[in-house]
């Protein structure tokens, strides 16, 4: 399988530390145009001091370069059918609504599917979406962009159990992405403070928003 992680930061980087050493993926694809800066550090332990100033895909390339590649590019509408061209699934760890927008509009021409994260302050979520049962629209309508972590703040721990939590749902797809019943549904919430994860939300949907 070939995969992509939309995002290298701090849900994008232990996902592709960990996807990097999964034998069923074949390429895996990190796709970000942000540099290291200092402020991530707290809550991206796989780059330090000396990774200031280099491009966070690049560097998480370093540690597994026989499997992971690098695209120093931010995500649109207008590259995202070139960068995630042959992937079979796509992880978003993108902190960016519009990123995922055009994430959405490829899994609808291409009918892939891909996992949503999202983490601020202490509270995270993640999602399986396909144009087979559920998309962005369904579970959040037409929402736009909201304050991003950088600007309000996020948990470390906290990222890493979404990150974990989205590793979770890829190994439930991946073990049957061809049979829709046993895809998991719904939105996972993942509570930094108490430690739980909630499901809430949906079951069988028949996604329609991609049809139009």
């Amino acid at each position: 399988m070939r995969a992509a992680i939309v995002g290298g930061g701090a849900i994008g980087s232990p996902l592709a530390m960990q996807l990097a050493h999964d034998p069923v993926i074949e390429e895996l694809r990190v796709i970000d145009a942000d540099r290291i800066a200092l402020s991530n550090l707290p809550r991206q332990p796989w780059f330090n001091e000396t990774d200031i100033g280099d491009f966070k895909a690049e560097c998480l390339v370093r540690y597994a370069p026989e499997r992971l590649t690098a695209r120093v590019e931010a995500l649109t509408n207008d590259n995202a059918a070139r960068l995630l061209a042959g992937c079979d699934i796509v992880f978003d760890a993108s902190d960016n609504w519009p990123a995922r927008m055009a994430i959405q509009q490829w899994s609808f021409q291409t009918g892939a599917p891909w996992i949503f994260a999202s983490a601020l302050r202490a509270e995270g979520m993640s999602a399986l979406l396909s144009p087979k049962t559920q998309c962005l629209f369904c579970l959040f309508g037409t929402l736009q962009q909201g304050p991003r972590c950088f600007e309000a703040g996020v948990l470390g721990t906290l990222t890493l159990a979404v990150a974990g939590q989205a590793v979770t749902l890829w190994e439930l797809w991946r073990e049957h992405p061809d049979d829709v019943q046993y895809w998991p549904q719904g939105l996972f919430l993942v509570d930094g403070v108490q430690g739980a994860v909630t499901k809430i939300g949906m079951k069988a949907v028949q996604c329609t928003h991609g049809a139009r």
